[in-house]
C-alpha cells in the first residue's frame, strides 16, 4: 500500500536544455517534469528529459498492474506548452511503447495548430525513427482552455474533464485547473493549480512576470501550500534576457509574497548557472521570501 494520499515529485528542474551530471550538478540536470499522483492515478506535467527516468520508475508498477487487470494502466500527461525542453523526453518514455497502457494527453492549441497535431508532428520520420502509429499504447487527446477542469476521482479509471460550469467536486479527488499566461514566446503557457482537499500546488513555469507583479497570477496561487515558479535568471541576467519569457528570482519571490503561499520552489534553472550560482540565488531569495527553496530532483511532497 502507498504511504501517501498525494505525492508530488520533481523529475526535471532545468530550463532550455539538459545539463550532464558529470558537470557536477546535484540539484538536477533534466528539463521540466513534475509527477503528481495518488495511489490510483498517475498525473505528469510536461515531458522534459526528466520524463525518461520517470518512465523507467513506473515500469515495475505497470508490470504488477497488468498481472491482475485486463483494463489498461492509465497515465495522464498535461502540458504547460510544447517548446522543445518540455517535450524532449516524450519519445523515450517507455510506457508509450507498451500495449496495455492508456496515455491521456492534455494541452493547448498553439499558433493555429491543434495540440494533437503538434505532438504527432514531433514523431514524424524526419525527426524521430519511430512513427506515432507504431507506438503500441492507447493514446487520446484533449485540447484545453481556461474553462477546463481535469479531475481524478477515487475508484474511477483515468481522468474526467468538464467545464467549470458543470464541475461538481467529489470527496478525495484531485483537480487540475489552469489559467493562460501570455508572456512566453510565441503563444504563452498554461499555469496549473493542482488541488487535493484543502491543499494546493501551483505550477507556474515559463512565465515572465509584470513589473510590480501579476495580480491575476497571485490570486490564482493565493494561499497555496507550494508555488513552483519560474526563476531562471538573476536580476543581472534578466536585464540581458528580458522578453525571453522567463522570470528572475526577485519576480518569483514577489509573486510568492503577494499570493501568501507557504513554500516557494525556484524552478526552470538556467543551464549556464552552476550549483554554486544556484545556491547563491537561493540565499538571496530567502532574504526576499523566507520560505524559498531551489527546486531539485530530490524534492518530494507527501500528504
Amino acid at each position: 500500500m502507498a504511504d501517501y494520499n498525494l505525492l508530488s515529485k520533481l523529475y526535471g528542474v532545468r530550463g532550455s536544455y539538459p545539463v550532464s551530471f558529470e558537470n557536477g550538478t546535484k540539484i538536477g540536470g533534466n528539463t521540466p517534469c513534475l509527477l503528481i499522483r495518488s495511489p490510483e492515478h498517475v498525473i505528469i506535467f510536461d515531458a522534459g528529459s526528466g520524463l525518461i527516468e520517470l518512465g523507467k520508475a513506473l515500469l515495475p508498477e505497470i508490470s504488477e498492474y497488468n498481472k491482475t487487470h485486463k483494463s489498461p494502466f492509465h497515465i495522464s500527461l498535461i502540458f504547460t506548452h510544447t517548446h522543445l525542453d518540455h517535450l524532449m523526453g516524450l519519445p523515450f518514455f517507455v510506457p508509450l511503447y507498451m500495449p496495455n497502457v492508456h496515455i491521456h494527453f492534455f494541452g493547448s492549441p498553439s499558433l493555429g495548430m491543434d495540440f494533437e497535431q503538434i505532438i504527432r508532428t514531433y514523431f514524424m520520420p524526419q525527426f524521430f525513427p519511430v512513427e506515432w502509429h507504431e507506438l503500441r499504447s492507447v493514446k487520446t487527446f484533449e485540447n484545453i482552455n481556461e474553462d477546463t477542469i481535469i479531475s481524478f476521482i477515487p475508484g474511477k479509471e483515468g481522468p474526467q474533464s468538464s467545464r467549470s460550469s458543470d464541475f461538481k467536486a467529489q470527496k478525495g479527488e484531485i483537480t487540475v485547473k489552469n489559467i493562460k499566461y501570455y508572456f512566453h514566446p510565441k503563444n504563452g503557457s498554461q499555469v496549473y493549480k493542482i488541488s487535493y482537499g484543502n491543499h494546493n500546488l501551483v505550477f507556474a513555469t515559463d512565465i515572465e512576470e509584470f513589473d510590480g507583479g501579476d495580480a491575476r497570477l497571485a490570486e490564482f496561487a493565493s494561499g497555496a501550500d507550494v508555488l513552483i515558479h519560474d526563476a531562471q535568471y538573476t536580476p543581472q541576467q534578466y536585464r540581458l534576457f528580458s522578453g525571453y519569457g522567463h522570470s528572475s528570482y526577485e519576480m518569483a519571490c514577489r509573486c510568492a509574497a503577494q499570493a501568501k503561499v507557504k513554500k516557494l520552489l525556484l524552478f526552470h534553472h538556467d543551464p549556464n548557472n552552476s550549483d554554486e550560482q544556484l545556491r547563491e540565488i537561493e540565499k538571496e531569495a530567502k532574504k526576499l521570501f523566507a520560505d524559498s527553496e531551489l527546486a531539485s530532483e530530490q524534492w518530494e511532497w507527501r500528504l
